[in-house]
């Protein structure tokens, strides 16, 4: 699976969360649960008018190492001087550099899947054997129209990891 390195410059998260535990697998199922909810309660609604575009995020933050826990925040990224919507949080992500892998094409049916295996390969397989270490921020996935199931029969998106290299590397 191929990737690219992008610094992405600071940007600015409206959006909604939940606290998932990665014991036993219950991210895998607490996080498409929580996007099924978004999507069926049309969340997103509320925060399009103060977006800078209709592409979504979801954003794994303030990680809890010993306690296997972090944040899963579904959002989208503010416009300058916008307020956050009743009953969102507002965060701010500094500028980063992000190693940006593609998940492949996948159906409407499969896509859950398809991201899941691509985070597989990310964690299990690339970040090991990379030249840069996980930066201890924010890693996100990245949902644009390339996933919008009224314009396209295969779907994809992007997800971001915060990198550096490896101490003594360039």
């Amino acid at each position: 699976m191929e990737f690219r390195m992008v610094t992405k410059p600071g940007f600015d998260v409206f959006g909604y969360a939940i606290r998932t535990r990665m014991a036993d697998g219950q991210n895998h199922r607490d996080i498409p649960a929580f996007w099924q909810r978004y999507m069926e309660e049309k969340l997103g609604e509320t925060l399009y008018e103060q977006a800078v575009s209709m592409a979504e995020y979801g954003i794994c933050d303030d990680f809890d190492m010993e306690a296997g826990e972090f944040s899963y925040i579904i959002g989208v990224e503010a416009r300058d001087g916008a307020e956050a919507p009743e009953g969102t949080i507002r965060r701010h992500y500094p500028e980063q550099t992000y190693a940006v892998f593609t998940s492949p094409k996948s159906t409407h049916e499969q896509f859950s899947d398809s991201i899941q295996q691509t985070w597989g390969y990310i964690m299990g397989e690339w970040l090991p054997k990379a030249p840069y270490v996980h930066a201890a921020a924010a890693e996100f996935e990245y949902y644009d129209e390339r996933c919008w199931q009224d314009r396209n029969e295969l779907l994809e998106m992007d997800i971001y990891i915060p990198v550096q290299p490896k101490t003594g590397e360039a």
